[in-house]
């Protein structure tokens, strides 16, 4: 507590004169009274609470010299004094990776930043609040926000993402908030390196709130299961990322019973690799360990055993653009020689020109322009049909001056003007009516899109659509803009739905999941990157600017509201004192 104006402990003066007054007022002389009518009563009461007797006598002088010396002490203006965080603005960024499930004292280190941001909160002060949260884009949550309540509301919504962290890209975006004002920012983590944050901001100071406990967990680093002639085949890493050893039991299961139950023995801070062999047949495998460690997101880990067909194969006679379309967006390809397409035994997608083996390859295939045909001159516009090819890639702004004869029996899903230009057979093979030299297609963004969309086509066939990270954004060709899918977990919750072409956003939560449109139905997981799979001790810390006063900062908050309020209760009381007594008494 403290006083801000001491100046004016001079009026002090004032209820010490009345106080003396008091002392020295005039003194009535006795009179006595002959009648003595129920004084033994009255003497009876006088004596049974004198102080009350007095406190009844006196009460205008103790009121007034009460109201006196609040008035006295509303000039002192005292106040109390709280602490408040240092700087004209606060930064929250807040680690919302998968990470921050993990368990220390009952309770994850997520709840627990939670309940200190809202502990930091209550010293505000009035300064304005900016909330980020990290991921794969870091999102800003409250931009300069002074309303406590609303501040609050905004923590208390705040949930884990399972996203990778990207503490640098939330550190660089940031940034942008800082506007040459003295700044305290707050990250709350795991774990953060001081060489990571950029300390060149003077006017900044920078407060870490990590993991400051020893953690024990153990996980599946990797799992892969391949079919083989004799079943599946499982191989998978575990770790131990305690001090100690650790014994966990592995067990190994299908859609429908355990395959494998095996005690594993863990050496301290060691990996360990185990195979299984003749498993049987599954739509997928699942392994899980029974560690009671404090991180549970990493002791199961699920594959399905109907990967897509990743490899594309590409006739070396056809032109070089068609292989670079597909090698810049990262997809793995092979040419092999024109005479041994037709032989090829490896899994794949081929795509040729040698429309003879059409019915021959026995495998997904793209075909483009044909070797047995003579082309023919056209002249139009392309158009489409509404089909998933055509989901990303938009062919009509594209020059095509020759086309093939259409195959009869296939559908067309393409043409330039009344002519066809891509048809597709029965068993989903794709046919593009024109070589890449009659056209200024590859000159078009839509050239790579629609090589991608093809690759995923004719690996439609294939119920598994991948794994993703969570939230993770990816294109998927699942069909028309028309369509709508469903995603559901295994367990059949539903999820959300994906209407009108919307991009495909993989749910935030890890597991395994179902997206449905009408009889079609697609399986997909969603795991936790290797990096979240990774627990490290961390440290709480605080570096301050040049410019920023690193010593604690602390709120006044006046009493002299609170005098006034009572001066006006005691102004009150005196009134009706006064006007029981009377007022020319």
């Amino acid at each position: 507590m403290g006083f801000n104006q001491l100046l004016f402990l001079w009026t002090a003066i004032f209820p010490i004169a009345v106080l003396l007054y008091y002392f020295f007022r005039k003194m009535y002389a006795k009179q006595p009274v002959s009648s003595t009518l129920f004084w033994q009563e009255v003497m009876k009461e006088t004596k049974a609470s004198p102080y009350l007797q007095h406190l009844q006598r006196n009460a205008l002088f103790y009121l007034q010299m009460l109201a006196m010396i609040l008035l006295v002490l509303a000039l002192l203006q005292p106040f109390w004094k709280t602490k408040a965080l240092v700087g004209e603005q606060i930064v929250f960024i807040v680690d919302t990776s998968a990470t921050m499930e993990v368990r220390t004292n009952d309770s994850s280190l997520f709840d627990q930043h939670k309940k200190e941001m809202l502990n930091l909160v209550e010293q505000l002060s009035g300064k304005p609040l900016t909330l980020i949260t990290t991921g794969n884009q870091p999102t800003v949550i409250l931009r300069g926000e002074t309303n406590l309540n609303q501040i609050k509301s905004e923590i208390d919504r705040l949930e884990v993402s399972y996203e990778d962290e990207n503490m640098s890209k939330s550190l660089d975006f940031a940034q942008s908030f800082f506007q040459n004002k003295a700044t305290s920012v707050y990250i709350f983590t795991d774990q953060l390196d001081r060489k990571s944050l950029p300390l060149q901001y003077e006017n900044v100071s920078w407060n870490v709130e990590g993991l400051t406990a020893e953690v024990e967990n153990m996980s599946i680093k990797r799992f892969g299961a391949t079919k083989t002639n004799s079943g599946i085949s499982a191989l998978i890493q575990l770790d131990n990322q305690s001090n100690k050893e650790q014994v966990t039991e592995l067990i190994l299961s299908n859609e429908k019973e355990n395959l494998v139950k095996e005690q594993v023995t863990i050496p301290p801070n060691e990996t360990v690799i185990l195979s299984f062999d003749e498993l049987l047949e599954s739509t997928y495998l699942k392994a899980s360990i029974s560690s009671k460690d404090q991180y549970a997101l990493d002791n199961s880990m699920t594959v399905f055993m109907q990967d897509q067909l990743s490899k594309v194969f590409i006739d070396s006679s056809m032109h070089s653009l068609v292989r670079t379309a597909f090698q810049s967006m990262d997809i793995e390809v092979s040419s092999i020689p024109a005479e041994q397409v037709g032989f090829l035994k490896e899994e794949g997608i081929i795509i040729t020109n040698q429309f003879g083996l059409v019915d021959q390859i026995g495998r997904p295939s793209l075909f483009i322009g044909r070797n047995d045909a003579s082309a023919k001159e056209v002249n139009g516009a392309v158009q489409t049909t509404e089909h998933p090819l055509f989901s990303f890639a938009n062919l009509s702004d594209i020059y095509v001056n020759g086309v093939y004869p259409p195959i009869e029996g296939y559908s067309t899903i393409a043409t330039v003007g009344e002519d066809p230009f891509i048809q597709m057979s029965p068993l989903g093979d794709i046919i593009v009516l024109s070589d890449i030299q009659m056209t200024d297609w590859p000159l078009s963004p839509s050239f790579p899109l629609f090589m991608w969309s093809v690759k995923e086509q004719l690996s439609a066939s294939n119920t598994y659509l991948g794994t993703f990270s969570p939230n993770e954004r990816k294109p998927q060709s699942l069909g028309s803009t028309s369509n709508e899918w469903e995603i559901y977990t295994m367990d059949d919750s539903y999820e959300y739905s994906i209407e009108n072409g919307g991009a495909f956003i993989a749910p935030k939560k890890p597991g395994l999941y179902v997206i449905r449109s009408k009889d079609v139905e697609k399986n997909f997981a969603v795991a936790v990157s290797q990096k979240e799979k990774e627990i490290t001790k961390g440290s709480s810390y605080s570096l301050s600017g040049q410019q920023i006063d690193s010593k604690e900062n602390y709120n006044q908050h006046s009493f002299v509201p609170y005098i006034l309020i009572i001066l006006l209760l005691l102004f009150v009381i005196e009134w009706e004192v006064q006007r029981r007594r009377g007022f020319t008494s």
